[in-house]
């Protein structure tokens, strides 16, 4: 069979697909309940990270989010960070961390820190989730991010400076480095204070996990 480009291209796309659904972590039904008194549990609800690690504000409870754009998941849980935020308390710090796993999760995490260091990620982030899941642009090639940048007004020069910085690099190797010192496997993540690790699972849906979060919250507040 001869294949056409446009077959080629349906086939590319249903691989990509895939691909995203594979990372991300799985969308789960059934709410367990804790066994220990409290209304969550380790090993249930969440996990005890074995090595914890420092928070950037030690007088903050840091709670990040490990996600990634191409993410179904990452993307149906923003409106649930943003009301979230909304309703966050002043001791509490949110902090987003891209996943690093291979070169297209490197690529868009290394466009997430440059848009960070232009100080465009509010109109961002919602815009390259928008293009990647709803568009099919997979943000990858350089022509192609010149041109998305350049919808944010940054100049080429300006978009190319930044992103290959080495404060852009650092910031996408510090990333790497937690993602892996926390074990992550999927996303979305969370963790709370370098401690603990809550993600969508058959014991906690997407709706709930910043019902777990504010739990760990309220336990490293006390």
């Amino acid at each position: 069979m001869v294949y056409t480009n446009s077959m080629l291209r349906s086939v590319i796309t249903l691989v990509t697909i895939l691909a995203f659904l594979l990372s991300c972590s799985s969308e789960e039904q059934v709410s367990l309940p804790a066994g220990n008194g409290e209304k969550f549990s380790p090993g249930v609800h969440y996990e005890i990270l074995d090595n914890p690690t420092s928070v950037r504000d030690p007088s903050k409870i840091e709670v990040t989010e490990v996600f990634w754009f191409g993410c179904n998941h990452c993307y149906a849980l923003e409106p649930y960070i943003a009301k979230w935020k909304k309703d966050a308390a002043n001791d509490v710090a949110f902090i987003k961390s891209p996943a690093t796993w291979n070169e297209m999760l490197k690529t868009h995490a290394s466009i997430y820190y440059t848009a960070k260091a232009l100080g465009i990620e509010q109109q961002f982030v919602p815009a390259a989730f928008n293009t990647i899941q709803n568009e099919g642009r997979m943000l990858t090639g350089n022509t192609e991010l010149e041109y998305f940048f350049r919808g944010f007004d940054v100049e080429k020069d300006k978009y190319k400076a930044v992103s290959t910085s080495f404060g852009v690099r650092n910031a996408v190797e510090q990333a790497d480095k937690k993602m892996k010192q926390w074990q992550v496997t999927g996303v979305p993540s969370l963790i709370v204070n370098g401690k603990y690790r809550v993600s969508a699972s058959r014991a906690v849906r997407t709706d709930e996990l910043f019902d777990v979060v504010d739990f760990l919250v309220a336990k490293e507040r006390n």
